[in-house]
């Protein structure tokens, strides 16, 4: 029997291999028993702005828990205008750092099911797990996009398929990612 879950008016299969939840789907999602947690919040001086509670972290096998704003360019203007928005500094970009530590959990555990989320579970969550289903499971790749209900960050969703950022792939996987425009 196929284990099944409504997200956001679509049914989809649990065996997938990866799903891009919100955060209030996160906390309610049932996982199955070899499924895996990557977390996205907001950056708050270093730490998950919004982390999942320890009640829902220990339904999975492992949890990486990543505080990271949902800014999808380097660009000077961009840091520009959050360095404007936080004088302090309490914000973060995903990063080379963070690219490691997400390629090393993705590497680590890549036969379970992985579940991500973030504030929406619209772009860094789905920019991840669009990643990861076009590496370990390209049939599910399509399934995800064509839910039409994601609008994947461009940023991380490079920095997992090709291992970095810049100008070429931002502009070659927004036409990819977003055909309709941004």
């Amino acid at each position: 029997m196929t284990a099944t879950y409504n997200l956001r008016g679509h049914l989809i299969d649990k065996n997938m291999k990866a799903i891009a939840l919100s955060h209030p789907e996160a906390l309610d999602y049932k996982p199955l028993s070899n499924s895996v947690l990557i977390s996205y919040a907001g950056y708050d001086r270093g730490k998950m702005a919004t982390p999942m509670p320890d009640n829902v972290k220990n339904q999975y096998k492992a949890v990486l828990e990543l505080p990271v704003d949902d800014i999808e360019q380097k660009s000077g203007k961009i840091r520009a205008m959050f360095d404007r928005l936080y004088p302090d500094s309490n914000y973060h970009i995903f990063d080379d750092d963070d690219y490691q530590k997400t390629r090393n959990f993705i590497e680590k555990y890549k036969d379970s099911h992985f579940v991500v989320h973030c504030d929406a579970g619209v772009s860094r969550s789905s920019a991840t797990a669009l990643a990861i289903a076009k590496e370990l499971a390209p049939e599910d790749y399509q399934k995800l996009l064509d839910l039409g209900i994601y609008f994947p960050n461009v940023l991380i969703y490079s920095y997992l398929v090709e291992g970095k950022f810049n100008d070429k792939l931002y502009k070659k996987y927004s036409k990819q990612l977003h055909p309709w425009g941004i």
